[in-house]
């Protein structure tokens, strides 16, 4: 990214940020943050958790791209070879729902297009309209690296696709085989893990009486003769091929080996025991159903039981014969209901009572998924997961927060083979062939961009291609390295950022993306494709819970952009930002932001005008004469940089106790700052850096060295606007518009994003400056305190004395308290006084000539019983039982936020009175 000269500027009265941050957006956009890979700085990569070209922003992709570019910047102001790739996911089955909508609307299916024709349509809604997110991410500021943006489906990452499908079936690992997958009956496909949604609905638990073929037997869950299951889908039971009992039950040992009659048929099933019971859980026996259900699927493979399904794929009945014929054809819910009034009437239903199930839902058709036994694709994941473990041990890779480490552990111990294959035109179609006879031909692994079809050494063959594509996830496992150029390992962009350093994501998806990039990568590179995942929490909204469309609680980043500022709203994305936790959403902390930038944006148009009238009249061609006056007319690029500036500064004899104590405190917080950046710990950085901006330096420095300023010291001058310009850049990577604006303005012509972060200097710690600091503050806060407790403004004039150890400090600095607290220091006080105490400094004003004093005891006692009564109420709220159960958590903290309050204020109170008793 090239430097531009930049001219002085004189920033507007007011902080706009509609007027600022779009032309840095832009900048960065056309003049993207392009990473050399020649470059011998030490990498510093992390990809974008690519998101779906269908999408558009919402406040986790905020979230998740804050926190991102945060790092990002920090690592590029440190020196390293920063690159963020950005890119998007094809994201095959809502893709293709979307243009298959939009077929619909005009009265043509895909089907009438046929597959090339509707792929096309797909390629051409893509170039229309796909990756409006990335737009809106780089309105967001995300220092990207635009030149190097991918797409799941481009050449390259196709490629990449199809090498590591060859590549695993050659090597045994990629297998074609009937197992039980997740089918969604309205787009014909079958689905992961992370396309369902779960969601708990009112339902029926079903018991049932199956007959036992030895009537003379008998269960000791029900009448002789009988054995009793429970259910929630009675529609299933004609699918039947055992009852299964757990092994150590008493109750039922003595039956395994008998057989039972399914209701409503002749059909006898085995009574079986196996493991995946759990006794205690409803009557104690299952029905395996080994076509409908997962974990009956595993029971049934274990015991070598048939897999007949009685749903097809639109989610009917089929016409078996295993179905009566009443119920054939019938859809699965009308048939649930047809089937329980069947079994009421034939006397087998025993119980339905109301029961709280958990249903998948399609995350694209919001249709309710179906468990099938299918013919599909799999990959034998297994070997991969130990190799992830492998790595998790060897520390190769970190999890933050580490308490997810465990969980990343369990999964892939416990990892199942991965159906790959989907029934959707739009994707990576699978290069796999099948001849007249069914066995399958695959790419040579010499030569595996070489179809099937077009191999000569299969040209007798009268070959047909696997109409399937792979699972979205197929190729986004790959992306911390494809992205990257492989399979070519030579490639320079491979060579130098891979692998990657930290990978930034939700929780939600440590399972379903983050694992499976942990097994691709170590399978197919053999090296750990992050060293880090930094896990953040979900976005939920006030209420703490999930945003969705169909509960109209979500709320568009976009109009947060509109009304706070970007920058306000990434300070609240990273403010909120904690250890993982789940984030509910504060409009509190936008506001905050936004005021935040206001004070920073006055605090900068304070130092130019005192910087502005103090320039015409400094002499002299030193360098830190040169510094203050680039405020006003932009500088040579090779002037000394702030933190050198204030190495200048701590030897200088004309520093106020204020500026060498802003610069013993800021050299603090930079280690404290960097510290947590380093250790992924946004939240507390941006927590630590907004504090101390807003109160150490706005809110002290500034007020404390306006005498100084106001008499043109080049020292506090030299000081206020090194510490400032110290201040924007470790401000920057989390709130880049408005501290780009405001360096400019300083009189910078290189970026602020190219500048150089800043180092703690331990040259720089003034222990006797910040004692002695501490001393005026305290006892500027006493004397607020007393105008206070004495109903006087704070504007107005109090004389006051100081007393304690540290009151010489404080007197030596009169005009710094006189300034900030608006009172006169005096050497004595007539009659009753009132004092205040902080931090071992005593603070005396008088009494009588500024309050009536009788009047004032008045209203004390009054103010006292006030107290009294609300830490009454308050305590008489959380008292309550039936409060306490019926109110929300927040509500709960606030009163008792009110008891600790109020009782601190009585406590003060107390102790002023009893000076008067």
């Amino acid at each position: 990214m090239t430097d531009t000269p930049a001219d002085s500027k004189t920033l507007a009265p007011q902080f706009d940020p509609q007027a600022v941050e779009p032309q840095w957006a832009n900048r960065w956009r056309t003049e993207p943050f392009r990473a050399d890979a020649s470059s011998g700085r030490e990498p510093f990569t992390i990809v974008i958790p690519p998101p779906n070209v269908t999408g558009n922003l919402h406040l986790g992709h905020a979230l998740d791209n804050t926190l991102i570019d945060t790092l990002i910047r920090f690592k590029r102001m440190q020196g390293f070879e920063a690159l963020y790739l950005p890119g998007m996911d094809h994201a095959g089955i809502s893709t293709q729902v979307v243009v298959e909508k939009q077929l619909r609307e005009a009265g043509v299916s895909r089907h009438d297009l046929g597959r090339e024709a509707f792929l096309e349509r797909v390629w051409a809604w893509k170039a229309e309209s796909g990756g409006m997110i990335l737009n809106q991410l780089s309105r967001l500021g995300v220092s990207a690296d635009w030149t190097r943006e991918r797409f799941t489906m481009d050449e390259g990452l196709s490629r990449a696709v199809r090498h590591q499908f060859v590549k695993l079936y050659h090597e045994g690992f990629a297998y074609r085989g009937e197992r039980i997958v997740n089918w969604d009956p309205a787009s014909q496909t079958t689905l992961s893990e992370l396309e369902i949604d779960r969601e708990v609905r009112k339902g029926k638990m079903t018991t049932l009486s199956y007959k036992l073929e030895d009537p003379n037997e008998a269960a000791s869950n029900g009448e002789p003769g009988e054995i009793r299951i429970a259910t929630v889908r009675p529609e299933t039971i004609f699918a039947d091929q055992a009852i299964a009992v757990h092994p150590d039950d008493a109750r039922f040992r003595h039956l395994v080996g008998k057989k039972a009659r399914i209701p409503l048929t002749d059909r006898l099933v085995p009574i079986i025991a196996d493991e995946a019971v759990e006794m205690e859980f409803g009557v104690g026996a299952l029905k395996i159903t080994p076509a409908h259900d997962p974990t009956d699927f595993e029971v049934g493979e274990r015991h070598g039981l048939a897999r007949p399904s009685v749903i097809d794929l639109h989610g009917n009945l089929t016409q078996d014969e295993l179905v009566p014929a009443e119920f054939r054809g019938m859809e699965r819910f009308a048939a649930r209901k047809a089937v329980t009034k069947a079994l009421t009437e034939g006397g087998h239903l025993i119980e339905e009572k109301d029961h709280d199930t958990a249903i998948g839902l399609s995350e694209r058709t919001k249709v309710p998924v179906e468990p099938i036994v299918s013919t599909q694709w799999f990959v034998r994941m297994k070997p991969f997961a130990d190799m992830a473990l492998d790595g998790l041990e060897k520390g190769e890779m970190r999890l933050v927060p580490d308490r997810y480490a465990k969980v990343n552990r369990d999964w892939l111990e416990n990892i199942r083979d991965w159906n790959i294959s989907r029934q959707l035109w739009w994707g990576h179609q699978i290069p796999a062939w099948y001849d007249e006879q069914g066995n399958i031909y695959v790419p040579d692994p010499e030569n595996p961009d070489l179809d099937c079809d077009q191999d000569p050494r299969y040209a007798h063959l009268n070959l047909r291609r696997d109409p399937d594509v792979f699972d979205t996830w197929f190729s986004s496992n790959l992306w911390p390295f494809s992205t990257l150029g492989w399979p070519d390992t030579d490639s320079e962009d491979f060579r130098k950022f891979y692998p990657t350093q930290v990978l930034v994501t939700g929780y939600d998806i440590l399972f379903f993306w983050v694992a499976r990039m942990q097994m691709a990568a170590y399978g197919l590179t053999g090296q750990a494709p992050f060293s880090t995942v930094m896990l953040h929490g979900l976005y939920l909204d006030a209420k703490g819970q999930k945003m969705s469309k169909s509960k109209g609680n979500g709320v568009d980043p976009l109009e947060l952009f509109e009304q706070y500022g970007v920058d306000a709203a990434r300070f609240a994305f990273a403010y909120l930002s904690t250890g993982g936790q789940d984030i509910k959403h504060d409009p509190r902390r936008f506001e905050q932001g936004r005021n935040f930038a206001n004070k920073l944006w006055n605090a900068t148009r304070f130092a130019l005008m005192r910087l502005g009238e103090a320039v015409p009249h400094l002499q002299g061609d030193d360098d830190l004469t040169a510094y203050v006056r680039r405020a006003l007319i932009p500088g040579d690029l090779d002037l000394p940089r702030s933190q050198d500036v204030l190495a200048l500064l701590r030897g200088r004899d004309d520093l106020t106790l204020a500026d060498r104590w802003i610069i013993s405190r800021l050299n603090a917080v930079t280690a404290e700052a960097t510290a947590q950046l380093e250790a992924f710990d946004i939240g507390a950085a941006t927590r630590t850096l907004y504090s101390f901006t807003w109160d150490e330096f706005c809110d002290w420095y500034i007020e404390a060295a306006k005498p100084a300023l106001a008499e043109g010291k080049l020292g506090t001058l030299a000081t206020l606007k090194a510490v400032l310009e110290h201040i924007l850049k470790l401000l920057h990577p989390v709130m880049p518009f408005i501290t780009s604006e405001l360096y400019e303005a300083l009189g910078h012509r290189r970026q602020l994003a190219l500048r150089v972060w800043p180092v703690a200097n331990a040259d720089l710690h003034d222990a006797e400056a910040t004692h002695a600091f501490d001393a005026l503050r305290a006892a500027v806060n006493a004397a607020r305190s007393l105008k206070n407790e004495l109903g006087l403004s704070p504007q107005d004039r109090l004389g006051v004395t100081v007393e304690g150890d540290l009151s010489g400090v404080v007197t030596e600095n009169a005009r710094v308290v006189e300034s900030i607290a608006r009172v006169q220091l005096v050497t004595s006080l007539e009659g009753r006084t009132l004092s205040a105490v902080e931090r071992g400094v005593t603070i005396r004003a008088p009494l009588e000539g500024t309050v009536d004093l009788a009047d004032w005891l008045g209203k004390q006692k009054k103010r006292l019983a006030e107290f009294d009564k609300q830490i009454k109420q308050a305590q008489g709220k959380l008292g309550n039982e039936g409060f306490v159960a019926r109110a929300p958590a927040e509500v709960i903290e606030e009163e008792k936020r009110r008891v600790e309050d109020f009782t601190q204020q009585k406590d003060r109170l107390e102790g002023v009175l009893k000076q008067f008793e």
